[in-house]
Formats: C-alpha cells, structure tokens, sequence
C-alpha cells in the first residue's frame, strides 16, 4: 500500500519518499526489537520468487507512470505554452505568451459610479484593462 501511494502521488507530494524511508526505518528496527525480545525465531522456508506481487507492483509502477504525467501536465502550464508557442505565436517563439493569457475587460463597461477616479491617468484615455 506504502508502495502504491508513493508511487503514485510522488508528482503531488514529493516529501512522500522520505516519510515513507523514514516510516520503514523506524518500523524495521521497532520489528527487529520485537523479534529479539517477545517471539520466537520464524521457521524458514524457501521460495523460488516473490510470486503475484511481482505483476502487481510492476503494474502499480506502470500505473504510476500515467498519472504522475498526467499530474504534472494538469498542473503546470507546459500544455497552454506548448498551445501559444504552436497555433497563435506569429514567430514561433513564446514572446507575447503571458499577454497571450491574460484577459481583456474594455473600461467601457464599468458600471456607473464604478469608473476609475481619473479617466486619464497616464495622459491618454485608457479603453482597455488586463
């Protein structure tokens, strides 16, 4: 379970790998204490491999893959710039992306009383507001 969240959801809470090295120090020597004082030495046994949990961990890692991609591409602005820089950019480059993104609200549509207090701040009548 440890495995799967972390894998997971590392893209969301990149402390996740440390608190979970942490957690499993403290529970492996909290375990070792255990089996030295209060149980008995574990009859062994031996086995060829770790059996099923090989294809579920390998397809929790799979898993794991996509949505940490998905994940950061959601979350970062690589698709929208990817967007600007392909289809509305004049020279393909990003310069003009951040005004790209920014939205237009015309002055003109203040409500009554609402209007700024001086019409021409900058010495020329402003129409358009970012």
């Amino acid at each position: 379970i440890q495995f799967g969240f972390v894998t997971l959801f590392v893209a969301s809470f990149p402390l996740a790998p440390l608190f979970a090295l942490l957690n499993n120090i403290i529970e492996i020597r909290l375990d070792a204490k255990k089996f030295v004082t209060e149980l008995r030495r574990p009859v062994a046994a031996r086995a060829k491999d770790i059996g099923i949990w090989y294809d579920i961990l390998r397809g929790v890692a799979k898993v794991a893959v996509i949505i940490n991609a998905f994940v950061i591409s959601f979350t970062s602005d690589f698709i929208p710039r990817m967007v600007y820089q392909y289809m509305y950019s004049p020279d393909g480059s990003l310069h003009g992306f951040v005004n790209h993104t920014l939205s237009y609200f015309n002055v003109s549509h203040f409500e009554h009383g609402k209007e700024t207090m001086d019409p021409m701040p900058y010495g020329y009548a402003i129409e358009v507001c970012r």
